[in-house]
């Protein structure tokens, strides 16, 4: 009996291992970024393309990282609500995310694996 309870703890870690390993399918994939930086306190800065209607709620986060990698962590963003305005923004907007909000630590590397691309010419 004891057995069986270890294999089954064995098989449903291995599932979730699994599970956490998987990318997440928020319907639109990873969005191309302009740019990212940290500022002076520690925020995340990312520029993303928009047409006026672009906000931080258009987007979720995907924070990958622990211990266990140096406190590195690795931070994808995925566009969930398209733009469908039609403002004229070539150099799309800047969001802002806080430590606290992405749950990183203090004091912890970060670093945005969106690909990247140049600004639209305006």
């Amino acid at each position: 009996m004891i057995r069986l309870s270890m294999i089954c703890a064995g098989a449903a870690a291995l599932a979730l291992t699994a599970c956490q390993s998987a990318p997440p399918d928020y319907g639109y994939g990873a969005e191309a970024v302009y740019d990212w930086r940290l500022n002076r306190a520690g925020e995340l800065v990312v520029r993303v393309p928009s047409n006026g209607c672009t906000t931080r709620d258009s987007f979720v986060t995907d924070v990958r990282g622990a211990a266990g990698q140096g406190w590195n962590f690795d931070v994808t963003l995925f566009r969930v609500h398209p733009d469908h305005c039609r403002a004229m923004l070539p150099q799309g907007v800047e969001l802002v995310w806080d430590r606290d909000e992405l749950g990183l630590p203090p004091g912890a590397g970060l670093r945005v694996t969106n690909p990247r691309s140049a600004p639209r010419a305006g």
